[in-house]
Parts: C-alpha cells; sequence; structure tokens
C-alpha cells in the first residue's frame, strides 16, 4: 500500500518562501476526488487493517477480518476487500 504523510509544526516555516511552498502544495492536493485526507487515528486504523488481510497460499483469495474496507492493487487494478469479506482476485 503507499502512503503519502504531510506532518508538520507552524514554526517549522522560518520565511515568506516556506509558507507560500506550503500554501501551494496544499492548493495541489486540496479538494480532490483521488485522495483522502484522514485523520492520525484514521490512518492508523486503515494501516491495521490492512496489515490484518489474510491471503490464501496461491494468493488467489484475500480475507479482511477488520471492520473497514481496504483496497488493494491487483494486477494494476483498483480492488475493495469489504469489511469482513472474502474476494477472489482474478
Amino acid at each position: 500500500g503507499w502512503l503519502f504523510y504531510v506532518w508538520g509544526h507552524s514554526y517549522e516555516f522560518r520565511t515568506k518562501e516556506d509558507w507560500d511552498r506550503i500554501e501551494d502544495f496544499c492548493k495541489t492536493v486540496s479538494n480532490r476526488d483521488d485522495v483522502w485526507y484522514a485523520t492520525n487515528i484514521e490512518i492508523y486504523n486503515y494501516v491495521t487493517a490492512y496489515d490484518s488481510l489474510e491471503y490464501s497460499l496461491d494468493m488467489k483469495l484475500v480475507r479482511n477480518p477488520s471492520a473497514i474496507d481496504v483496497w488493494i492493487r491487483h494486477k494494476n487494478e483498483a480492488v475493495v476487500i469489504p469489511s469482513g469479506k472474502t474476494v477472489a482476485l482474478k
């Protein structure tokens, strides 16, 4: 899975150029349908659910024992593994 995590403190921005850079970045990544904006606990819960996925030995089945839907990439396609379900990977 991929995770791009942005975290920092305002005191780390010492110059106007620093602020301009972070504002430009925020404009670029804001209001996008393909970005999940999450809190720290949401990220923790999702990563925990992702790590709990159970694959069959032949990698053709994946089971999600968690209470959170998890997305994986299989054969370059996004596949959702619903909470509590087993999915056959084609």
